[in-house]
């Protein structure tokens, strides 16, 4: 502890000071609509966010039951849930936790930073909490994309804008969002829908990593998950969520509503600065993980123990708020006799600190009556039981005939003025004041004695208010003097509010979280706070977004390797490895010559013109050297807010067996492979396809081998084979496969006979 008068005590705190006091006072206004800061929300964000992560989680359970998956399929999923009135109300619930989810964690991670609460070990603890933050998002906008609504395909234009100039990203956005290329979207979705699963399961990862190595509570108190669960189903029967239309590739991005939460980084990507966009959140993320070290205290330290003043009561171990303390039987020497006088000593165990656990609160020194902790940097005093101040005599001469006032470092730092007849004696935190400094204090001449500390939730160590209240309130051990019992006087407030208390002393007395007030006022407006933050939340997620400038515009999508025939055209184009140009001419005028990314020797990409809405005379090509390939040359028509499509994609190769091996081999294609073996006598999920070409001739009456088999790939259930059931093979591929793909699969099982086998 250090005892000083207010003229001692400097005056400017540095900048993270002032953003605090800033911080409080723009939280004043709540504080004082409650009346109570166990009526305060925001202290408890943190754990709301938790409660919030399971609402999303089981409510995303849910409605994974009744999802499919392809472009069409998942819209259809979608809009047949927003009709169906429970699971409308589960997806809103779904919709506006998520959203409500990033913002607590956005405003648990600033009060955390204003508060200091990033040092020594909890640096790593920042970062697990800045990457489940990334990940909430990230799987917030995997959520979207999953609808296939005109969001998604903002979604896969934001997506093409930012990897579109690369091979391997061209090569993405064609086979997968943009074109005929993507089929029915069912591999993409399947996709998404895994990492949106796997990204929760990483954020309970993360989330477990940040708590993990604490006593702190991981939920918030009953009387709020009651209150945030009751809010989030009223706002999802009274606001449902909504529907927009379906995705169309033909359409510039319309109008549309934009969950600024999730979705705030769409705007400038859709607006040509995708790069710049996607720079600045990597380097800003980067700037807040680094903040733990460029705002580093230069008074971190970590406890120390005397073990020659330890006695093994375990206190200290029992009070740690991070767990950084154990008890360790330290190891006997073996040429020491053993007798009935150090019987004692040979089995006690001693306080051992973990360093890299340890935040240097000294939460364990008010726990310690034997002075057997030191946190260096706060000289132990006698006087101030296991406390301390530079010297004794300075603290006696401080306190002599004054109204003493105990505050943690947040409070005096975060302070302005006190009168100087007030006598502050600063600690880490209040938890490092041992209940036997309040009579040392009274014995030195103190007039008063109280205790500030910071408000209910919000103590920069998690628990150390609590300790305190619980030792002085004679809860918990070390306890008061009989003597002096009642003497303190307790406050535990916001920071910035050192100077109310000192002035209103006792008018703060609790440190409880547990319950709500009992004042029916305070009940009501905390209600009220977390009612109108909820329909914020709703309303914002309907922010209107002004769409794609543009009026209208021409598409080219190009997956053409030089030297093939394209779809239209009457011979092969180009020569192998030669670079591809697409060239729009609109009008005789020259508007975009764009030379495409390579990804494996093929040209791949998407070249957008913008034009004014009417009738105009374009001319689309493909330039590689001296051969130029026409591919659209004539009238069109430009409707406003659409799309000129123009397609160049090669001929596929003729179907066959080895085409047909491939479509059965490729999970991203039939995967056929995962429940069928080609070997006789290996079942699996499926009956072994050895000699299937040989069956199939006469397996059901009327269809010959091409036939059955054609049946069994598009319609499962029309036969199934004696010993399987019904269900057993899913009904997927006429919309995965193509009609190419589906004859080339049907001529490599055609090809499976029992002479072949």
């Amino acid at each position: 502890m250090t005892a000083t008068d207010d003229s001692q005590r400097p005056t400017a705190h540095g900048a993270r000071s002032s953003v605090e006091r800033l911080a409080a006072a723009g939280e004043a206004p709540i504080r004082r609509l409650t009346g109570s800061g166990r009526a305060n929300p925001l202290p408890h964000a943190g754990t709301i966010s938790v409660f919030l992560l399971g609402v999303v989680t089981l409510t995303g359970v849910y409605i994974t039951l009744f999802f499919e998956y392809g472009f069409v399929a998942s819209y259809d999923a979608v809009a047949a849930m927003h009709d169906h009135p429970i699971q409308q109300v589960v997806r809103s619930l779904h919709r506006y936790s998520s959203a409500a989810l990033v913002l607590t964690t956005v405003v648990h991670a600033w009060r955390i930073f204003v508060a200091g609460r990033f040092t020594q070990a909890r640096r790593w603890r920042w970062l697990s909490g800045l990457s489940a933050l990334i990940l909430v998002w990230l799987a917030g906008v995997t959520g979207y994309w999953l609808v296939w609504d005109d969001r998604a395909q903002a979604l896969a234009e934001a997506v093409e804008r930012l990897v579109g100039d690369t091979g391997w990203g061209a090569a993405f956005v064609v086979d997968r969002l943009i074109g005929s290329g993507a089929g029915s979207g069912s591999g993409l979705m399947v996709l998404v829908w895994t990492l949106h699963l796997l990204l929760t399961a990483v954020i309970g990862f993360f989330v477990w990593r940040h708590l993990r190595r604490s006593r702190l509570g991981w939920l918030p108190p009953r009387p709020w998950m009651i209150t945030m669960g009751l809010g989030l189903l009223l706002l999802a029967l009274l606001l449902p969520a909504d529907l927009r239309p379906p995705a169309d590739p033909a359409a510039l991005v319309p109008d549309m509503s934009l969950d600024p939460f999730v979705l705030f980084l769409l705007p400038p990507m859709l607006s040509g600065w995708a790069g710049v966009t996607a720079l600045a959140a990597v380097v800003g993320v980067a700037v807040v993980a680094g903040v733990p070290w460029v705002l580093r205290d230069r008074r971190e330290a970590t406890i120390v123990i005397d073990a020659d003043r330890c006695t093994g009561c375990e206190l200290c171990v029992a009070d740690c708020p991070y767990l950084a303390l154990t008890m360790v039987a330290p190891p006997v020497a073996a040429d020491v006799v053993h007798t009935a006088d150090n019987a004692d000593e040979r089995h006690r165990a001693l306080a051992v600190v973990d360093a890299a656990a340890c935040v240097g609160c000294g939460i364990c020194i008010g726990s310690c009556s034997f002075g057997a902790i030191d946190l260096p940097g706060w000289s132990p005093t006698a006087a101030l039981g296991a406390g301390g101040g530079p010297e004794g005599a300075d603290v006696e001469v401080a306190v002599a005939g004054r109204p003493v006032v105990v505050a943690c470092r947040r409070h005096v730092r975060s302070a302005g003025r006190l009168d100087t007849s007030v006598a502050v004696i600063e600690v880490q935190c209040t938890g490092m004041f041992h209940p036997r400094a309040v009579g040392d204090l009274v014995a030195r001449g103190a007039t008063s004695v109280q205790i500030v500390g910071c408000g209910p939730g919000e103590c920069v160590y998690g628990i150390g208010n609590t300790i305190t209240h619980e030792r002085l309130g004679g809860e918990r051990a070390p306890h008061v003097s009989r003597a002096m019992a009642g003497v303190a006087v307790e406050d535990y407030v916001a920071a910035g509010d050192l100077r109310r208390a000192v002035a209103h002393p006792g008018s703060h007395v609790t440190a409880d979280v547990a319950a709500m007030p009992e004042r029916r006022r305070s009940r009501v407006a905390a209600g009220a706070i977390v009612a109108v933050s909820l329909v914020g939340v709703g309303v914002a997620t309907l922010a209107p977004f002004g769409g794609e400038p543009a009026a209208a515009s021409i598409r080219v999508v190009v997956d053409h390797e030089p030297g093939r025939q394209i779809v239209g055209q009457l011979e092969p184009s180009g020569v192998a490895g030669t670079a591809t140009t697409v060239l729009v001419t609109v009008d005789d005028v020259e508007r975009r010559r764009v030379e495409l990314p390579t990804s494996g020797g093929t040209a791949v990409g998407v070249v957008d013109v913008e034009v004014e809405p009417g009738d105009a005379v374009i001319e689309i090509a493909l330039v590689e050297a001296d051969t130029t390939t026409i591919l659209y040359d004539g009238p069109a028509v430009f409707g406003e807010g659409r799309r000129f499509l123009i397609e160049a994609r090669d001929v596929p190769p003729a179907p066959g067996v080895a085409e047909g091996r491939r479509v059965f081999g490729e999970p991203r294609l039939g995967g056929c492979g995962v429940c069928h073996s080609v070997e006789a006598g290996e079942n699996g999920v499926g009956p072994s396809l050895a000699g299937v070409g040989t069956r199939a001739a006469t397996t059901v009456p009327g269809l010959d081998a091409a036939g059955y088999l054609r049946q069994s790939i598009v319609d499962p259930d029309a036969h199934v084979v004696a010993g399987y059931r019904a269900g057993q093979m899913l009904p997927i591929y006429a919309d995965r496969l193509s009609g190419d793909q589906i004859e080339a699969l049907v001529i490599y099982l055609a090809s499976l006979t029992e002479e072949a086998s």
